[in-house]
């Protein structure tokens, strides 16, 4: 690693539930957290990122933590994050490119280059551009290929954690020697691209994606297309809007008062604050972008350990099951308190009461499921899971972590597995103020159900959430029929009884609304 790539921040830019990333970042591993001098997101934009400190500003045993970290966050990947990415930097697209689908493709295709781009005889950008994300990590640069990318600094972390065979791979394909030569294993690669939100017509993901890999194969000649067996994922995505204007800062290096940043009260609960920039991360008058314009993240997959986890291990899936880490960020979310009972009243094959009684096993979790299929799966899901977190455990594997630790006042007893029985939401067969926690993904007539259905189901479903929840009990419900439920929560039944603490927008593959409700 050179001296310049030595003294540049690493950036990582985690892909997390849309919607759930500050419940995210509280459960990212403490190690990363302490090793990280920044970490920030935006509500909604499906992202966490975490810089690490620059390894040439490190004594040795400085470089020893931030290398374990990274093997760590490799090896061991917290659950509630699908991806993990080590940023090249960043891409600018000016307004008047961008908001023309036409434009945007043509720069497409020319690599993302700029120079002799017709619109840009009207429009310039400076190449001296760069967003607070850039500024914050000190890696964007504009190279001899007119792209602020460094692909150095990120295929050298891609290499610390990948194995000797990988790496001595990568080492042959990126010689200059013997470059006629073919190489019998060569490195194989693949782009892909995140387009979030942003729709235009004309112009594809794949489109973009594959400009990504032209640009990738420009760089570096000896490697091999392989869109399914690939080394190196080169991956590119939109920086909304909103993760210019409303980030939040849930660590940084010191603080003045203009950033947000989340901070957490004296009852663990996460606000956000007013906090200043940086001297680092501040951007300057000229360095800001036009207004309108786009910036492209562009960075390098990390080879995460995710098949190896024993938390997302299904081996029976339903039709609209949730993704594990979704499950797993959603009842982060309701954060049971030990010797709670926590009940998922439209259960399916099991996912959210299975991942709670891994997680919290000081909680007590029940899942009731109308449909005997789906309550079959759900116990063969059960088993398969706890046998491998417990094979794990017995040869020395680092499950993931429990995070709570009961009170001596609190009831003791371990319930490590869940509670999956056959039961109708409409007559739960609990007593009357027996639950502390409600947790349910509840059928909204997309994939599962109808929405005629539904307008008998829900009525009946909050009342017997108002009937078994005690009073102070919490109930978290996903649903996209947003309307029908917020209904039934205004109606005369259910208004004295059940309160709106928040709804947040969240997306589960379609955008749905998880409402946090407590009992009066």
């Amino acid at each position: 690693m050179t001296h310049q790539i030595a003294m540049m921040s690493i950036e990582l830019f985690l892909a997390v539930p849309m919607g759930l990333e500050d419940v995210v970042v509280r459960k990212l591993s403490s190690s990363l957290c302490q090793v990280a001098t920044e970490i920030h997101y935006s509500l909604g934009s499906g992202y966490v990122i975490v810089v690490l400190p620059a390894i040439g500003t490190l004594a040795e045993e400085g470089k020893d933590v931030v290398f374990k970290t990274l093997s760590d966050l490799v090896d061991h990947p917290p659950l509630c994050i699908f991806s993990a990415h080590v940023s090249l930097g960043s891409i600018h697209v000016p307004r008047v490119i961008f908001k023309d689908p036409a434009e945007l493709l043509a720069l497409a295709k020319q690599k993302f280059r700029l120079n002799n781009h017709p619109s840009m005889q009207e429009a310039q950008p400076s190449r001296e551009s760069s967003s607070p994300l850039a500024t914050t990590t000190s890696v964007v640069q504009v190279d001899e290929k007119e792209t602020s990318l460094h692909w150095e600094q990120a295929l050298a972390v891609l290499k610390l954690v990948s194995p000797p065979s990988f790496t001595d791979r990568m080492d042959e394909s990126l010689s200059t020697e013997n470059s006629n030569d073919k190489e019998s294993d060569p490195v194989r690669f693949r782009a892909s691209f995140d387009r979030g939100d942003i729709q235009h017509k004309g112009v594809r993901s794949q489109d973009i994606a594959a400009a990504l890999g032209s640009l990738a194969g420009d760089r570096f000649p000896r490697w091999k297309v392989n869109l399914t067996e690939f080394d190196v994922e080169v991956i590119g995505r939109w920086i909304q809007d909103v993760e210019e204007t409303d980030r939040v800062y849930f660590k940084e290096v010191s603080a003045s008062n203009t950033r947000k940043r989340a901070r957490t009260d004296d009852d663990g609960e996460v606000e956000t604050a007013r906090l200043g920039t940086t001297g680092q991360s501040e951007v300057q008058p000229s360095q800001q972008m036009e207004s309108g314009s786009k910036r492209m993240q562009v960075g390098i997959t990390l080879p995460l350990a995710l098949s190896a986890c024993p938390y997302r291990f299904r081996p029976k899936d339903g039709r609209t099951s949730l993704r594990m880490e979704i499950a797993y960020t959603l009842v982060g979310l309701a954060d049971p308190k030990p010797g709670d009972i926590v009940v998922d009243t439209c259960s399916g094959v099991g996912t959210i009461p299975i991942i709670g009684a891994a997680h919290y096993p000081q909680c007590l979790f029940l899942g009731s499921e109308i449909l005997p299929p789906n309550v079959e799966r759900a116990n063969e899901n059960s088993r398969e899971m706890m046998g491998r977190v417990d094979l794990a455990r017995i040869e020395g594997c680092r499950p993931q972590p429990q995070p709570q630790q009961p009170s001596p006042s609190q009831n003791s007893r371990s319930h490590s597995r869940p509670s999956l029985i056959l039961g109708d939401a409409k007559a739960v067969c609990l007593r009357s103020s027996s639950v502390d926690l409600v947790i349910s993904d509840l059928p909204w007539g997309q994939r599962e159900s109808s929405h005629l259905s539904n307008c008998k189901l829900y009525p009946k479903l909050v009342k017997e959430i108002i009937r078994m929840l005690r009073a102070g009990g919490r109930a978290v419900l996903v649903t996209g029929e947003r309307k029908l439920l917020q209904r039934q929560l205004d109606a005369p039944f259910a208004k004295p009884y059940l309160r709106v603490v928040e709804k947040r927008e969240i997306t589960i593959g379609f955008k749905v609304v998880a409402f946090e409700l407590v009992r009066l």
